[in-house]
């Protein structure tokens, strides 16, 4: 079984993954532990910006439209559809409910597992959690992808401290290496 990350999610419509060494690397990193290598970093970094964009809410015009075409929908392959004015009351509890959700939610055949997946209308509750399922992945990347840089740039920054640290020390004591020097 292979861990949920490790699957490319879609993003604008294109499927967005980390390569071969980076998905290695991201299955048995541990803060702390080695070093990642410095060529996944790059690669790292371009992942995470575009994740992070799919992972924006989406604009309020743009969710309306797609609240409003998945409630239809559904509502037509239900058993139990509901009569036009109780479905316009729980479009506006689902924009208010889904609001916060990550654009990439949206991505891929959203209607069709929704479908798949209700026989009767869902509730409010329901549908957000469905909706919150189709983001875990990215998600969970991203939050992979957070913990790698934050090691990397870390250890960045101590290696920058250490360097800082050593050259005080030695500007402090001139003498002692002109001491050595004279010796040879």
């Amino acid at each position: 079984m292979t861990a949920s990350f490790l699957h490319p999610v879609c993003v604008g419509g294109q499927a967005c993954g980390p390569g071969a060494d980076l998905a290695r690397e991201l299955a048995c990193f541990r803060p702390g532990g080695f070093a990642p290598p410095e060529q996944i970093v790059p690669e790292a970094r371009a992942l995470l910006a575009r994740l992070e964009h799919a992972l924006n809410p989406m604009p309020e015009a743009a969710l309306r439209t797609r609240l409003r075409d998945l409630a239809e929908i559904v509502n037509a392959g239900v058993a139990n559809p509901l009569p036009g004015a109780a479905l316009d009351v729980r479009c506006a509890a689902l924009w208010v409910a889904c609001a916060p959700l990550p654009a990439l939610v949206w991505e891929g055949a959203v209607e069709r597992d929704a479908l798949r997946l209700f026989r009767f209308f869902p509730s409010v509750a329901e549908l957000v959690v469905f909706l919150q399922g189709r983001s875990a992945p990215a998600r969970c990347l991203a939050t992979r992808l957070e913990l790698l840089l934050a090691d990397v740039d870390r250890r960045a920054s101590a290696r920058q401290r250490h360097a800082q640290r050593e050259a005080a020390w030695h500007t402090t004591r001139p003498g002692i290496f002109a001491q050595n020097e004279n010796r040879k």
